[in-house]
């Protein structure tokens, strides 16, 4: 054989090995440490029907599954976006932390610095991991969160107020109703609903999207939920593979309407086993609400 033809053969071989090392490092990156941390802001209007004066333009900021081991660099992101975005509320739809949670200390101090943030306008819902822990217990966790500013709402519900920008209007309100970890069957929408007026909006917190499945004849106007990460891993044109839901990932990430109900799923902040995440990027959500 000619040794030119050895020689571009050898050439060709490893210039394919090189583009593939390259591919292959470039990809890893981009999954496990760029796009895990490349927190996206998502804004969304919202009309509902009967929302008093007080809360047109009203701006909500959803998050979900932090996830966190300590106070890290998402985190820090987390404080700066939401500082930057003003919002009226702030609304957390669960697994705060997990298994893999390393320093809890230094979680309540973010925690603290969300609420002191966003003083009286934090809230939020328990999701399947704080169940799963067993130190400490889901109800060490719920007093560390309100020590810390953060308002849990376990199938219950509170009335919420903001004043209209004209000053001859009274305060006026909705109703904010959260249920423990539909995921773990703790949810108990009617005792969740109790003695709320009917004509009045209603925005519900869960973890997880499987909440819309328990919607009877309660009427609900908004249900901001995470628990699916998206799916963490998107291939273009695909289904995601992997969404722990019963629904098999038809509520996997974004905005639906069942039934004259707005579902929002989020996408999350963290991750809770396998640190990756691919055409799927975290997410903080904002969501502007206005009068239908």
């Amino acid at each position: 054989m000619n040794p030119k033809n050895i020689k571009k053969r050898r050439f060709k071989k490893l210039f394919f090995l090189i583009a593939f090392l390259i591919s292959v490092t470039t990809l890893f990156y981009y999954s496990f440490v760029f796009e895990p941390n490349n927190i996206q802001v998502e804004k969304i209007s919202i009309e509902i029907e009967n929302l008093p004066g007080g809360f047109e333009g009203a701006k909500i900021i959803h998050l979900t599954d932090f996830h966190s081991r300590d106070f890290g660099e998402r985190e820090k992101r987390v404080l700066k976006i939401t500082k930057d975005l003003d919002p009226d509320f702030v609304f957390i739809t669960g697994d705060f932390i997990d298994h893999n949670t390393k320093d809890l200390d230094s979680c309540q101090k973010f925690w603290r610095e969300l609420s002191n943030q966003h003083q009286g306008k934090v809230f939020g819902v328990f999701g399947n991991h704080e169940h799963w822990l067993q130190s400490p217990d889901i109800s060490a966790i719920k007093r560390m969160l309100e020590r810390n500013g953060i308002s849990i709402l376990n199938n219950e519900n509170k009335k919420i107020y903001l004043s209209s920008k004209n000053e001859a209007l009274p305060r006026s309100y909705i109703y904010l109703i959260g249920v423990d970890d539909p995921d773990s069957e703790l949810d108990d929408l009617p005792k969740a609903m109790l003695n709320t007026e009917e004509n009045i909006p209603k925005i519900l917190l869960a973890h997880s999207p499987d909440i819309i499945d328990n919607l009877q004849e309660e009427k609900v106007d908004l249900i901001l939920v995470g628990h699916t990460h998206g799916g963490q891993v998107v291939i273009p044109f695909m289904r995601p593979s992997w969404v722990p839901t019963k629904n098999h990932g038809k509520y996997a990430s974004g905005l639906f309407e069942v039934n004259d109900t707005y579902l929002y799923v989020n996408r999350g902040i963290g991750m809770a086993s396998l640190q990756i995440r691919f055409n799927c990027p975290p997410e903080i959500t904002v969501l502007e609400l206005r009068k239908k």
